[in-house]
């Protein structure tokens, strides 16, 4: 039996096909996106500083079949700068600890992988700040301690966030281009140390703080400007910004929002990535209402706010698009230039050539339910996994060895063993401090 996709009608594509065009020269060849998402597949079983984080021949094969995918830009899961201050266990660590012969050859590997078919290769930066965790357990169920605790470098004195975090994002970013990635993308999102810049619990009293959002922008001008004086825009190496919804709902004005991504692009950054909602109901809302209607989901307001203030800075939003036709209607409306997709990539590595070749109309229909997050994450973790334990060259499609979600028995054995493995973690400690992947065999694949 085939897999299942969402109901859609069948619609001209052929914007989805145009280029994009970067401020700085850059261009991808197509409006479609592999979003950031964890991997959980570095290598996290040597403990060591000099060590951890740094990818492996399952990274390359992973990669390879998203670069053959049809994507315009791929990016990378959250590569942390700090290696005392991770994020997830199982993630990649781009930072001076670690850096050797060995890490900068897997991380060029990785990025040749990403740009087979002409993809630009994004790595996206992390720094959790206070919330990093200070031990994990890896793969083979051993314990290893990290640090005592983690640094509160939002609170600690100018210097520290200079040579804690913009040295360490300058450094990463340097690293990176050598390896041949055309850009970074900031984590300003999902309250990560980044985004605690700008928000209220920010309370410094020098220039990185303010009583006002805008006042707090000088840290991401002072981390762009720094970035380029060792990696200058004229070479092509892109920058942006990744921002989400909630941590600006309840918290911010819509002028504020507006005043906030101006600057953003006054300074230079080079594209945002839009997070926080489900794009099919958000585009369907834009077609319907008139503008006198009042706007109840603030996603939208959030992303139609965002559009309008930017001109030179390219929007890709990410967030539960489900039909060609959404996306088509999306670019039309002005809403957003890019369609970012994470776990329906995960499920389908080539979605984009289905799409921009009319042989599919819309993604698939995974029948987990849409309020359960955690076993989707699991889930596109076993894919992700799956995909990458061979080499494009020992496949026919890039999709062969996926479990299909959209069967129903599937999903339904899936999402029981999940819970079980949700279980595990809680015992064991936080979820996110387990270096490993779930373990699940298929009913069928």
């Amino acid at each position: 039996m085939p897999h299942q996709r969402h109901n859609a009608e069948c619609v001209d594509v052929k914007v989805l096909t145009e280029h994009i065009h970067f401020r700085n020269g850059r261009v991808a060849l197509n409006r479609l996106m592999k979003s950031p998402m964890s991997e959980k597949i570095y290598n996290w079983e040597d403990p060591h500083e000099t060590k951890r984080g740094i990818p492996n021949a399952g990274l390359v094969n992973l990669y390879e079949k998203w670069g053959f995918g049809g994507f315009g830009i791929l990016f990378t899961g959250n590569l942390v700068i700090d290696p005392k201050h991770p994020y997830e266990a199982g993630q990649g660590i781009v930072s001076k600890e670690n850096d050797s012969p060995v890490m900068r050859d897997w991380y060029a590997k990785m990025a040749r992988a990403m740009k087979a078919n002409h993809a630009l290769a994004i790595a996206q930066l992390n720094h959790p700040g206070a919330w990093a965790f200070t031990e994990y357990t890896d793969g083979s169920g051993r314990k290893h301690v990290i640090s005592d605790g983690a640094d509160d470098i939002l609170n600690a004195p100018k210097s520290v966030v200079q040579s804690q975090l913009i040295d360490r994002v300058v450094y990463a970013a340097k690293l990176l281009s050598n390896c041949g990635f055309d850009g970074i993308e900031i984590n300003t999102a999902f309250g990560n140390l980044f985004c605690q810049f700008l928000g209220n619990n920010n309370k410094r009293t020098d220039e990185y703080g303010g009583a006002v959002l805008v006042t707090r922008t000088q840290f991401h001008i002072d981390l762009l400007n720094a970035i380029r004086r060792e990696v200058p825009a004229a070479g092509g190496f892109l920058v942006g910004l990744k921002l989400n919804s909630a941590d600006f709902q309840n918290n911010f004005t819509n002028d504020e929002v507006r005043r906030l991504c101006e600057i953003f692009e006054e300074t230079g950054y080079d594209f945002v990535e839009l997070t926080g909602g489900q794009m099919e109901q958000c585009v369907k809302e834009a077609q319907q209402r008139a503008s006198t209607i009042a706007r109840e989901n603030y996603f939208l307001e959030f992303i139609e706010t965002i559009s309008k203030a930017l001109n030179k800075t390219v929007i890709y939003i990410t967030g539960g698009w489900q039909t060609a036709s959404g996306m088509v209607n999306a670019v039309k409306l002005n809403i957003t230039q890019g369609i970012g997709f994470a776990r329906a990539a995960a499920a389908e590595p080539d979605l984009p050539r289905k799409l921009l070749s009319g042989v599919a109309h819309a993604t698939l229909d995974n029948k987990f339910s849409p309020a359960d997050y955690f076993t989707s994450k699991h889930a596109a973790h076993f894919q992700i996994k799956t995909m990458a334990g061979h080499s494009i060259n020992n496949v026919v499609r890039p999709s062969d060895g996926l479990p299909d979600f959209t069967d129903e028995k599937e999903a339904k054995n899936f999402a029981e063993k999940a819970a079980e493995y949700m279980k595990f973690l809680a015992a064991d400690g936080k979820p996110d401090t387990f270096a490993e992947v779930i373990k699940y065999t298929p009913l069928h694949s």
